[in-house]
């Protein structure tokens, strides 16, 4: 193949993979997405004394989790159908076990500081 072909072929491919699934987070988030089955994943370790970012997505209307509530931090966050909502936890708050709920107490999460 001629240099003009390889350049065109290699751009191709760059824009192909450039539309996978995933979503790259970044050093100290955690995407956490709310579906028919809750809090998803329900459970995760951080680094203790670590800022971290949640990213709460709800991407289903059949659940009461339209909110989500950290009672040991008294805050509270609406969650809009599709809208990333992200949620700073400073380093001075991630030392113990963070429990989250919906409003109703009936989703659970929890992030445990390690």
């Amino acid at each position: 193949m001629n240099a003009q072909r390889w350049v065109v072929m290699l751009a191709l491919l760059g824009v192909a993979g450039c539309g996978g699934a995933t979503v790259a987070s970044a050093p100290g988030e955690i995407h956490i997405d709310v579906t028919n089955a809750g809090f998803v994943p329900a459970l995760k370790t951080v680094p203790r004394d670590r800022p971290v970012t949640l990213i709460f997505t709800r991407k289903t209307e059949q659940t009461c989790a339209t909110d989500v509530v950290f009672t040991k931090l008294h805050r509270g966050y609406d969650l809009p159908l599709n809208k990333p909502v992200r949620v700073a936890l400073a380093a001075d708050e991630v030392r113990d076990t963070i429990d989250y709920t919906c409003s109703m107490n009936m989703l659970q999460g929890k992030l445990v500081a390690k």
